[in-house]
């Protein structure tokens, strides 16, 4: 991680004024809309409607309550990279 973390300053660093500005600003929208709708999910997963719900956990069919907080992180991150791809489109689109 701490590599990665590295290596992500260094290629910021490297790119244009107008990338680093897209990258911000995608992750700012975009994650942050895609942490929206993740928590959306979550306060719906709070209903009593949703113990009937069968969700399979992604972590090598494991059902215990560890696996499940992985589960749920691993779709919010992902719904944060959707947010984020759709917002750096968004932002190159709009400046082109």
């Amino acid at each position: 991680m701490a590599g990665s973390l590295a290596m992500g300053v260094a290629w910021m660093r490297s790119i244009d004024e107008a990338a680093q500005e897209a990258h911000k600003a995608a992750w700012y929208w975009g994650g942050s809309g895609g942490m929206a709708v993740g928590a959306i999910l979550v306060c719906l997963a709070t209903l009593p409607q949703a113990g009937s719900v069968n969700i399979p956990s992604w972590i090598d069919g494991r059902t215990d309550p560890a696996a499940y907080a992985a589960t749920g992180a691993f779709a919010m991150l992902l719904l944060m990279l959707a947010g984020y791809i759709v917002a750096w489109a968004w932002w190159w689109l709009r400046r082109r």
